[in-house]
């Protein structure tokens, strides 16, 4: 408990000098009752919020993404949340489909994030299809965009066959389609991983233990009904 006195000088037309003293009982938040507690909790619901709280994670989803062929940029990540029906995330991205394919069967994010099972399973389609776009006889980009309303994975590929491949192109199509129908699987996956784990993140950060842990580590100082008064201390001698 400590003590805050504020000192109100205001002088008059007849160079007459009123002032007035307040001496305030301060306490710090383990000295609170239960409901002044509380109350200071409610008032700091959203303090580590207020800033970019969500870099680490979005950090994180691109080094993990990296190691299987996908590159992002963390300012071309989007998303909103995390109660309200059209809630989601997003990505901008450039795939490296080799590498992808090769990444998810070896679960290259082990790499950076030992511990983490993301339960994607490795692609199926024929594997002298995969040949062929690992030697680039099969030349296909893929990438996500910003989708123009709403939170999901916008998925594009393009596809394009040398025609001194020798092969019969309606099989490698039906491969191809296949091939698609995964990836756009498993980035729905890895977009669905980025949104929970920003909001657990942000669960956490508004939560009682997060908030009251912050107010501890500022030493933050409250009436004894729990009102916050450090911002009083730029009034006082």
């Amino acid at each position: 408990m400590g003590f805050l006195l504020l000192n109100n000088y205001t002088p008059n037309i007849k160079n007459s000098k009123k002032m007035k003293t307040i001496s305030i009982k301060l306490y710090t938040f383990s000295e609170l009752e239960k409901e002044a507690q509380d109350k200071a909790t409610e008032h700091f619901r959203f303090f580590n919020t207020d800033h970019n709280w969500w870099e680490s994670e979005c950090e994180d989803f691109i080094t993990i993404c990296s190691l299987i062929g996908i590159r992002i940029n963390l300012k071309e990540i989007y998303f909103r949340g995390f109660y309200s029906q059209g809630d989601g995330s997003c990505f901008i991205s450039n795939i490296d489909v080799s590498a992808f394919i090769k990444g998810i069967a070896e679960q290259a994010w082990k790499s950076y994030a030992p511990t983490l099972e993301l339960n994607i399973q490795p692609c199926t389609i024929d594997r002298r299809v995969i040949k062929l776009i690992e030697n680039r006889t099969i030349e296909m980009p893929m990438w996500t965009d910003k989708p123009h309303m709403g939170y999901y994975v916008a998925y594009y590929s393009e596809s394009y066959l040398h025609k001194d491949s020798g092969r019969q192109h309606a099989l490698i199509e039906a491969e191809i389609e296949k091939l698609d129908v995964w990836v756009l699987r498993t980035l729905e996956q890895l977009n669905n991983y980025l949104y929970k784990c920003l909001e657990c993140t942000y669960d956490y950060l508004i939560s009682d233990e997060a908030i009251q842990e912050t107010i501890e580590a500022n030493e933050y100082h409250f009436t004894p009904n729990g009102v916050h008064t450090d911002w009083l201390c730029n009034y006082a001698e």
